[in-house]
């Protein structure tokens, strides 16, 4: 019976790290994703979150890439405002937990 009541809690044990280690995994993993592509410097970015009232603006101020991160998974509509007041052609995207959307 000693024996049996030592596997027993042997067991228990070993469940319980496990199941500790799963729920850092799970924790670990990715909830938002990225948002490339390229626009002119001193072009604004504007990202907005079809049905989520997300909304990000970025002004672009170095080479014409941006790279906006830690973005909600859904779905969102890209326009480029441009320094010269007129705006791009606004394009639909989908960003992924843990992958990178890149607007074309």
């Amino acid at each position: 019976m000693i024996s049996a009541t030592n596997t027993l809690k042997k067991t228990a044990c070993a469940l319980i790290v496990v199941l500790g280690f799963a729920a850092a995994s799970a924790q670990a993993q990715k909830s938002s994703g990225n948002i490339i592509g390229d626009a002119a410097k001193g072009d604004t970015v504007v990202v907005v979150g079809e049905g989520t009232g997300f909304h990000r603006d970025v002004a672009i101020d170095r080479d014409g890439r941006y790279n906006l991160r830690s973005i909600p998974p859904g779905d969102y509509v890209v326009t480029v405002k441009r320094a010269d007041g007129s705006e791009a052609q606004p394009k639909k995207i989908s960003v992924r937990a843990g992958a990178t959307a890149r607007v074309q």
